[in-house]
Order: structure tokens, then C-alpha cells, then sequence
């Protein structure tokens, strides 16, 4: 049998692409990419045009000085102004020497008058309290004993004597009219008090709130408090009156007339536990009661007077003169 022969696949036809043609711009849109290249060679050709610019605007503006100076050189005020430069020197050239001021001397600096200082603030300076305490005790005579007794006063319980009572009222009366004086009177009476107490008490007051070099608890010792009381007599500003202020112990339960505390006459020099607390109150207080039973509600006159109390009962030892210690209280105000 013969083989049969494989039929060849028939070739396909090619189909005709069927997609239509791609159509030309119109006009407008060529028109438009036209405008488009033209703008940006144009673009590109104006920095070279700017570039001439400058230069040709500098030849007209030198051309145009020109011209002008040309001008000012024929004009009067130009031939003038000519004129003074050729005369005037180079700023940096120096004038001759003979023309140029002497160097300034050592001697010259010194005979130069010099101007005006500021004056330094002057310090506060309190009045001359102890001439007018001075007058006040020259006024009195000098048995202060006597004159004291004389007032017939009559006041704080712990003014024992006719004479106590008289130095309160004095003390009391002299702080009321003059302050400062007062003031100065209880001061100088506890300065002269406070070695005599101390030497009595001698080792016991030892750590007892006495001397300047001990620590306390709150407030400042007696000593301390006396000393900052005497330099704000001399400066009564600010700073001092805040010294004073803050040596204040401010929280005594007791004071030492107190029942619990007051201490006999063979031990008075414990009475100056609070001499120094007196003269505190003397100046910073501002009001109060003389009724009250202490140093806080007291007035200012008040704590004068009834310091001057105080500080004298702590020099009244047993079997000691209290006129005699009235001369030498009077001496110490005195001095």
C-alpha cells in the first residue's frame, strides 16, 4: 500500500492590521510647539545680550562724569573746590613736625586739671546722743542716788527701792522725749554692767549664753547683743537695725524676774541674762503695753526704763552700796 503524504499545514493569510493610521497634528497644536522652540532659543540667546548690557551702561556713566566734571572745573564753586584739594594733605600723610603739638609729658598729664569725682554715699551717721546724755545727767546734779529717789516714783514690782523706781522713771521719761538718748543711757549702763557681772559669775556662766564667743540656740549671746546695740547708736541705718534684730532671741518662755528664775542678791549677776535682750527690744520695738510681763509687749520707753532696772539689780550683790553703784552707773553715762 502506498504511504500517505502528511498534509502541510496551510499558511494563513496574513491579516491586514485593521488599526487606523496615526493622523497628523492639526495646525494649531504645531503652531503651538512652533511658539514653544522659538521662546526657548530665545532663552537661551538673552544672557549673552544681558552680558553686553553692563558694559555699555558703564561707558555711558563714565562718559556722563566726564562731562560734569568738566562743568564744576569752569562753575566758581568748582574752580574753588579745586583749589582747597590741591592744598589739603593726604590723610595718611602726616604734618610736619613743626606743625604737629608737642607729645603730652608726664609733667603736662599732671598739671592737667582733673575732672569732677563722684562722691562716695555718705555713711549714716546717728545724732551726738552722748553729749545730750551728758547735759540730761549734768541737769540732775551729781548724787544720781539722791536726785533718783527725789522722783518719788512708784511702777514695776521689781523696782524694789525708791531709788530703782526713780532710775525707771527717769529711764522711762528720757526714752519718751529723746529716743536715741535714752536708748543710749540703758547702753552704756549694760557695756559698763556686763564685765562687772561677768567677772562675779566667773566660771558659772561659762556656756550659759554670756560671752560673745559661745554658740546659742536662737538669738545672739548677751554680749553680742549688747555690742550690735551700741553700733547701731553710731549708724542707725538699715543693715545695723537688722543686726539687732536678728541677736534677738525671740521665744523666752520665762524671763529672769520671773518667779522660777530670778535669782537672789548673792547671785544677781544672773539678772544680765536678759540686759542684753532689753536693749534689743529698746529699738526695734515700735508700740505696746508696759502692763504686760515682758520684753515682747513692752513699748521702746519701757525697755529703757525697766533695763536700766535690770541691769542695775545685777550689779546689787549682797551687802553692796546701791548708791555707790548709782555714782558709778552716773560715771559710766558720763564718759
Amino acid at each position: 500500500m502506498a504511504k500517505s503524504k502528511a498534509k502541510k499545514p496551510a499558511r494563513r493569510k496574513a491579516v491586514a492590521n485593521k488599526t487606523k493610521p496615526q493622523t497628523k497634528p492639526p495646525a494649531a497644536k504645531k503652531a503651538r510647539q512652533a511658539a514653544k522652540k522659538a521662546k526657548a532659543g530665545a532663552k537661551q540667546k538673552r544672557p549673552a545680550a544681558r552680558k553686553q548690557q553692563p558694559a555699555a551702561r558703564m561707558k555711558r556713566h563714565a562718559a556722563q562724569k566726564k562731562r560734569a566734571a568738566a562743568k564744576k572745573k569752569q562753575s566758581p564753586a568748582g574752580k574753588l573746590r579745586a583749589a582747597a584739594n590741591k592744598t589739603r594733605p593726604p590723610a595718611n600723610k602726616q604734618r610736619p613736625a613743626a606743625n604737629r603739638p608737642p607729645p603730652l609729658t608726664k609733667q603736662a598729664s599732671a598739671e592737667r586739671p582733673a575732672g569732677p569725682r563722684p562722691a562716695a554715699p555718705a555713711p549714716v551717721v546717728g545724732p551726738d546722743w552722748r553729749a545730750a546724755l551728758r547735759a540730761e545727767l549734768a541737769t540732775r546734779g551729781n548724787d544720781f542716788a539722791a536726785y533718783l529717789r527725789s522722783l518719788a516714783a512708784s511702777g514695776w514690782e521689781h523696782a524694789d527701792t525708791p531709788e530703782l523706781a526713780g532710775l525707771e522713771h527717769w529711764g522711762t521719761m528720757l526714752a519718751r522725749t529723746d529716743p536715741i538718748t535714752g536708748i543710749g543711757a540703758l547702753v552704756r549702763v549694760a557695756q559698763h554692767g556686763f564685765r562687772i557681772a561677768v567677772d562675779a559669775g566667773g566660771i558659772g556662766l561659762e556656756g550659759m549664753g554670756f560671752h560673745a564667743s559661745e554658740p546659742v540656740m536662737d538669738g545672739a549671746p548677751v554680749e553680742t547683743q549688747i555690742e550690735l546695740a551700741a553700733r547701731w547708736l553710731d549708724a542707725p541705718d538699715a543693715a545695723h537695725l537688722a543686726a539687732v534684730a536678728a541677736a534677738i532671741d525671740p521665744s523666752r518662755q520665762l524671763q529672769i524676774w520671773d518667779d522660777d528664775l530670778r535669782p537672789s542678791d548673792d547671785r544677781a549677776h544672773w539678772w544680765y541674762l536678759d540686759v542684753g535682750q532689753c536693749c534689743g527690744h529698746a529699738i526695734t520695738r515700735t508700740g505696746g503695753d508696759p502692763r504686760q510681763p515682758g520684753y515682747y509687749d513692752w513699748p521702746a520707753e519701757t525697755c529703757v526704763g525697766r533695763g536700766l532696772v535690770v541691769a542695775v539689780r545685777g550689779l546689787r550683790t549682797q551687802g553692796a552700796d546701791l548708791r555707790t553703784i548709782l555714782a558709778d552707773v552716773r560715771a559710766a553715762m558720763m564718759a
